[in-house]
């Protein structure tokens, strides 16, 4: 199968092509020429204006069904919803059933690596079934492949815990996931601290209850001399934080889930559990201040933080709603109809392409001939309806359902 990409304008920042057009003719997953004017037969021509085209996308924060929850997402579907995001690359939280804290669960999941065209990694434990009481068998996965080490979206509240785990992987320069969250100063919460969600009678989680956690982290990053990741920020005091720890040499990285980008708590006024976020949804100032750190390089990584949910998880009281929404699919589409202008494409790509590459050490797609097509082509004009119809995700909790969206990827 030949495909032939008529002056796509690459966005690759760091590379000698990068804001040049090109013709792109790609043979069975390969690139077989790059010119200008090319003329060569192919099986399918893409020629629409204004065609970008980006090294594949890497999503840092990913959660399967597979294995236990299948209903909700398997590695079939999830990889078919990466590729029609623009995705090649994912890594998947290890909160599974059984979870992801030994040798043959890390290469339980890279036997699935590669199903339909996406390469997947996988974070091991933290601990021992992600139940914060023993450390899990780090070293050993570590060897398997495991790209990092994360409890998912349970914080590791005992301090010990954590100096542990960041003095143990020093051994073997690996990574710590920290997800921030002292649940202690926010139990049951479910949306910001603000007064508009006090009036909805809603448990809040205040910014406090990250901010101290990350606090907590930093200093015994300090104290280790480790390397940390923060799976998430969504305030501005995080921000000052991690500013300080990459002030101070610290070997921090940060990411922000697109919804945290995308939206804000006066999405909660209808109680569409679909807006039901961890972290959750902060205000419309710390949203734009978020956004404006991608800018500025402070955070280095945007996560799509896809999270599926079957609809007896989300059709139900707000109280009782499971937090979650999935974006693989409409990422793209969703940072085009309402980022862009704010934000310039060479930032998005650093944070959802580049950047996550460097943290965790995979190698960086080449734009050269021989070379495999690890890029995304997004037409940036093209409008589509996303319904339950077209939707590969097995669950359908999704802010975008049965919504046109401006902006799809064709290289799928």
């Amino acid at each position: 199968m030949k495909t032939l990409y008529k002056e796509v304008k690459l966005i690759y920042p760091g590379t000698p092509e990068h804001g040049r057009k090109f013709d792109v003719l790609v043979e069975n997953g390969l690139i077989k020429k790059i010119g200008k004017g090319l003329t060569v037969k192919a099986d399918s021509v893409k020629d629409q204006k204004g065609l970008l085209c980006f090294p594949g996308l890497m999503d840092t924060q990913c959660s399967v069904g597979e294995p236990g929850f299948e209903h909700k997402e398997s590695f079939d579907s999830l990889t078919k919803a990466a590729k029609a995001g623009g995705f090649t690359d994912v890594i998947l939280l290890p909160n599974t059933e059984p979870v992801v804290d030994n040798r043959a669960q890390i290469e339980f999941v890279q036997r699935a690596s590669g199903t339909n065209g996406v390469t997947l990694h996988a974070y091991g434990a933290i601990t021992k079934s992600t139940d914060g009481k023993e450390l899990s068998e780090m070293f050993d996965m570590h060897q398997s492949g495991a790209v990092a080490f994360s409890d998912g979206k349970k914080p590791i509240t005992d301090v010990n815990m954590m100096k542990r785990a960041l003095d143990y992987t020093r051994s073997f320069d690996g990574i710590v996931v920290s997800y921030p969250m002292d649940d202690r100063i926010a139990p049951g919460g479910m949306v910001n601290e603000s007064e508009s969600n006090t009036l909805l009678g809603l448990k809040s989680t205040p910014e406090l209850a990250e901010e101290i956690m990350l606090n907590r982290d930093l200093y015994l990053l300090n104290y280790t001399k480790g390397r940390m990741h923060v799976s998430s920020i969504s305030t501005t005091g995080s921000l000052s934080l991690i500013k300080q720890a990459k002030k101070d040499g610290l070997g921090i990285s940060c990411a922000v889930t697109l919804a945290s980008l995308l939206f804000d708590e006066g999405r909660l006024e209808e109680f569409d559990t679909n807006f039901k976020t961890q972290p959750p949804l902060r205000s419309v100032k710390t949203s734009k201040a978020l956004l404006k750190a991608i800018s500025l390089g402070l955070i280095d990584v945007i996560s799509t933080d896809h999270l599926p949910q079957e609809i007896e998880s989300k059709d139900v009281e707000f109280d009782h709603a499971s937090f979650g929404m999935t974006m693989l699919e409409t990422a793209l589409s969703a940072i085009n109809m309402n980022l862009i202008g704010e934000v310039a494409w060479d930032d998005i790509i650093r944070a959802l392409a580049i950047n996550p590459r460097n943290i965790f050490g995979l190698p960086q797609p080449k734009f050269s001939e021989k070379s495999s097509f690890d890029f995304t082509v997004f037409d940036p004009n093209s409008e589509w309806e996303y319904t339950v119809k077209n939707c590969f995700s097995k669950s359908h909790n999704s802010p975008y359902i049965n919504q046109t969206l401006r902006g799809k990827v064709i290289s799928n």
